[in-house]
């Protein structure tokens, strides 16, 4: 869904909270095509993520191509599983590579597509649009995840997640500012007998209740048309202009826990962006 909307505009925040790394992890590799100072300490799963975009910049492995494995690319610069990981991680969420269970990993670009990006300073800063709305649950129910479904998560196809959809509303105010449907993988659902509180955000109700924090928020927003179904229950007219955010969240254990999608009016939901020079 978000892969076929031309013309669109996407914004992308990821946000990871520091982590540790262990076995071969800790030690230090000068990867190949890396040419930086030794003075300058990066995460290695960046130095590896470099270097690898910079191979399918200049053409090593064409589009369509089946990019090495995790278990090569561990091979090839001796690094750790976890570090090899992440660094594919960002190379598919710059939309260059594609990865699905049992069909390895496939070059889908060159280099990455045109975006704006920006960060948020933590993730207590998305707890603010929770806390000042309440979500009114309409729907719910399980669901099994099909092709289409699984492009505009983010998910695997036939994975089954515990769906909830429903209206956001602001506060003690009547306006309907968003249409919201949260995903909660299959091993948390008990979060379901857990859902009475309307102004606590869903993701924080399964870290609680299951004992594990965030480690990481990805967030993207796309420019659409407003779903007639969902213009009806926000009271605006079908194919206005809406945004659609998608939120990711995974666990410190990295596991991706939740997904949600929200279709503001797009004069329900201004963005401010701060922007500061890195020192």
């Amino acid at each position: 869904m978000f892969e076929n909307l031309s013309g669109c505009l996407k914004i992308h925040a990821i946000m990871s909270t520091a982590k540790s790394y262990c076995g071969s992890d800790r030690q230090t590799y000068k990867l190949r095509g890396m040419n930086k100072p030794p003075s300058i300490k990066r995460p290695l799963y960046k130095e590896l993520r470099d270097t690898l975009a910079a191979e399918l910049a200049s053409g090593v492995y064409p589009i369509g191509s089946r990019f090495p494995t995790e278990q090569d690319l561990c091979k090839r610069y001796k690094l750790g599983r976890h570090t090899v990981r992440e660094a594919l991680r960002l190379l598919q969420a710059a939309g260059l590579l594609s990865r699905q269970a049992g069909a390895g990993t496939t070059v889908i670009a060159l280099t990455p597509p045109a975006t704006y990006s920006y960060r948020i300073d933590s993730i207590d800063d998305l707890t603010r649009y929770a806390q000042a709305t309440a979500f009114i649950k309409k729907q719910e129910g399980m669901v099994t995840v099909r092709e289409a479904l699984a492009r505009t998560l983010g998910t695997d196809v036939g994975s089954r997640w515990l769906r909830f959809a429903g209206v956001r509303h602001a506060v003690n105010e009547e306006l309907r500012v968003a249409w919201t449907e949260i995903y909660v993988a299959e091993p948390y659902i008990a979060v379901r007998d857990n859902t009475q509180n309307a102004t606590k955000a869903i993701y924080q109700k399964i870290t609680e209740q299951f004992g594990f924090s965030i480690a990481r928020v990805e967030r993207q927003i796309v420019a659409v048309p407003m779903p007639a179904d969902m213009a009806t229950a926000l009271l605006c007219e079908p194919g206005t202009p809406a945004l659609m955010e998608r939120r990711r969240y995974w666990s410190n254990e990295g596991v991706l826990f939740e997904v949600s999608l929200s279709f503001h009016p797009g004069d329900r939901f201004p963005q401010t962006i701060m922007v500061e020079r890195e020192t």
